[in-house]
């Protein structure tokens, strides 16, 4: 009995032994962190995602070493319904505690833009430089806008822009959050990828034969500033394209847009990137130089003057198809509103209204 009695004492010592051995590993292993690495890692949760799921993932990122481990101990501090979804910054050399504290409460900040119908890529540039994403100040993302080359991949509605030229048109007007560590690459992704979605609902509505993306977009951003009301939109892009229509040549002067915006798009600074012509004699206006004066120039400019809507870029593929306007004037009665005159000595008399008005 005695010897019986030896054996379990024995047995029960050599399992504390082995217990206090497991305890002292597994704590070890809860210390331990899965690398030396300091470099921050985003890491993202998705809602509803297992504790199981995030612990893989923590383990392929090479944060963990364990991942049985990790749902054990979340299990055991009752974390499992505390681990939030969200975007995280998390770290290789952070402990298996640390890393459960920071998915409760360490969020990646976001940061909001909101970019507004009728902007230039100038003022994008800006309201994206000081929006605090903290890798990207306003050159960076000038110097970015102003190359549609290096983004042409994955955007299959910037093809048909010229070699070379700008992403002037194409970075979609809304609000948007994007993480505060984002990089230009990934902001101009979220700006071209809502761009794509808000095309493909209009594509099949183009009704000028012939026309590509960037003439859509082109002409979308000039009624854009043109036309201060929606509901007008599709009367000033039926305008527009009328101007450009050979048998209304004669009319036109060879089919010219005349558009104001278009010269303002030259003649803009950092200082005013829309400035007022009424200032500026005829001469002066048509003296403005280069293919963006639609004033002296036949046809479209060579791309976009500014970041066009929805509204807009639905009228320029199906202007008004009833209308043969070939010219409007700015109304006195309402605010916004145009008058609009299928005729030179309609638009005259138009005009004349609209100059005995002005104080």
């Amino acid at each position: 009995m005695v010897r019986f009695f030896r054996v379990v004492f024995l047995m029960l010592a050599i399992l504390a032994i082995v217990a206090t051995a497991v305890v002292m590993l597994v704590s070890a292993e809860i210390r331990r962190p899965g690398g030396s690495d300091d470099t921050p890692l985003e890491f993202v949760v998705s809602k509803g995602e297992t504790t199981y799921s995030i612990a893989t993932r923590l383990a392929d990122q090479k944060l963990i070493r364990q991942p049985l481990l990790f749902v054990a101990l979340a299990r055991i501090q009752q974390l499992d319904s505390k681990l939030q979804a969200g975007n995280f910054l998390l770290r290789q050399n952070m402990t298996m505690n640390e890393l459960m504290v920071a998915l409760q409460q360490s969020r990646v900040k976001e940061v909001q833009i909101t970019i507004i119908e009728g902007m230039r890529i100038e003022e994008i540039a800006a309201v994206v430089g000081n929006s605090g994403v903290l890798a990207v100040d306003e050159q960076t993302a000038l110097a970015a806008f102003q190359s549609a080359d290096r983004f042409r991949k994955g955007h299959i509605y910037l093809s048909s822009i010229p070699e070379g030229a700008s992403l002037e048109g194409y970075l979609f007007p809304d609000t948007y959050r994007i993480n505060e560590t984002a990089s230009i690459t990934d902001v101009v992704g979220l700006l071209l990828g809502h761009f794509d979605e808000q095309y493909a609902t209009i594509e099949h509505e183009v009704q000028i034969p012939g026309a590509s993306v960037h003439q859509i977009v082109t002409m979308a951003s000039i009624i854009q500033r043109e036309a201060t009301r929606q509901d007008e939109m599709a009367l000033v892009s039926a305008v527009f394209w009328n101007r450009l229509k050979p048998e209304n040549a004669g009319e036109t002067g060879g089919g010219k847009l005349q558009s104001d915006p278009t010269v303002q798009y030259i003649l803009g600074t950092s200082a005013n990137w829309w400035p007022k012509l009424d200032n500026l004699t005829n001469d002066q206006i048509n003296a403005a130089p280069g293919p963006y004066n639609t004033r002296v120039q036949n046809g479209l400019p060579p791309g976009p003057i500014s970041t066009p809507g929805l509204t807009a870029l639905r009228a320029a593929a199906r202007p008004d198809a009833t209308s043969n306007y070939l010219y409007f004037v700015a109304s006195c009665d309402t605010p916004g509103k145009h008058n609009f005159a299928s005729s030179y000595k309609e638009f005259l008399a138009f005009e004349q209204k609209y100059l005995a008005c002005q104080p």
